[in-house]
């Protein structure tokens, strides 16, 4: 009798376990969720972060807490990120370059980019654009190259830091249009837009968002872009490709988690996230910010991550950038 009543009292305990499990599954999310930025307060990505936070949270009847953590051109934000439980209570905003360029610039590895990082959906897609000032002689990118080819080592173009999306760019650009033209670095976008309509340097790179507001101002214009097609906003720059230069990648911004969410909690946050990219004010947004919001499934992220990250590290192999 006392070993029927220890079986039934096991078999229950494991049920009412089973049941538990089932409703703290079913009741996500019932807490807050912190969403990290690696970025600064104020910027581009801290933004769209706190734009896609407030329809996600109204959505999922949860605050999100934007958590900004600042380091290693964003490196050190998505390497807490990847650390953290993947329960579905931390969450992460991050664009292209901080999972597919950067990692291939570090010799020691802060985090796996393609094992860590488990993918929620895509936010936008945009691109970076080749600008001067609009006070500047050069008028096209073909005339660009033809001052840099009469003049080499002479002219100059700028970006948001070594190993940058901007630097990079320009060093492949550098090498297959074959002309000498040095980099200058700065700390962040804003310094090197003022060099450059300060006369400290001839040219950058800088994101969509960044030119199109300046083009509005009438302080700069935009030369060429690195995505695949002609951008709407710049409609008559001409992408990189068509004078033979190798770019035809859209830079962009993505939600993530540490890899290993339980299935279901994965499926309420892409869903929570393709509806707060469909709402008509985070479009308008997006749009002024010079993006395209799109939606992409977690796996369609995740084939676009592994794909970015494989080109970006044939591009870095052949340009001879050294890991530091």
């Amino acid at each position: 009798m006392k070993k029927t009543f220890t079986r039934w009292a096991a078999l229950a305990a494991m049920l009412c376990s089973f049941a538990a499990g089932a409703h703290a599954q079913g009741a996500y999310p019932d807490r807050p969720i912190r969403l990290i930025v690696p970025a600064s307060a104020g910027g581009e990505p801290d933004n769209i972060a706190r734009l896609i936070a407030r329809h996600m949270s109204d959505d999922l009847k949860q605050p999100i807490v934007v958590d900004n953590k600042v380091g290693a051109g964003g490196l050190i934000g998505v390497a807490s990120l990847a650390t953290s439980k993947p329960d579905g209570y931390t969450i992460g905003i991050v664009y292209q370059a901080v999972l597919a360029l950067s990692p291939h610039l570090l010799s020691k590895k802060l985090f796996d980019p393609l094992a860590d990082i488990g993918p929620i959906g895509l936010i936008s897609v945009s691109g970076n654009a080749l600008l001067v000032s609009a006070k500047s002689p050069v008028t096209s990118y073909a005339d660009l190259v033809a001052r840099a080819k009469a003049n080499p080592g002479k002219l100059s173009f700028g970006s948001w830091g070594e190993g940058s999306a901007g630097h990079i760019s320009g060093e492949v650009w550098k090498k297959a249009a074959g002309i000498d033209i040095q980099h200058v670095p700065y700390k962040g976008t804003n310094e090197a837009l003022m060099g450059m309509l300060g006369g400290e340097i001839d040219a950058m790179f800088g994101g969509w968002g960044l030119a199109s507001t300046q083009v509005k101002a009438g302080k700069a214009r935009v030369l060429a872009v690195t995505s695949p097609q002609r951008s709407p906003t710049f409609a008559g720059a001409p992408t990189f490709k068509e004078p033979g230069i190798p770019f035809g990648l859209y830079s962009w911004y993505g939600l993530v988690a540490p890899e290993g969410l339980p299935a279901p909690v994965l499926k309420k946050l892409e869903t929570s996230l393709r509806k707060a990219v469909g709402q008509p004010e985070v479009a308008e947004q997006l749009q002024n910010l010079g993006m395209q919001p799109q939606s992409a499934t977690a796996q369609q992220l995740r084939e676009r991550i592994r794909g970015d990250y494989e080109v970006w590290g044939k591009e870095i192999a052949n340009i001879g950038i050294q890991a530091r």
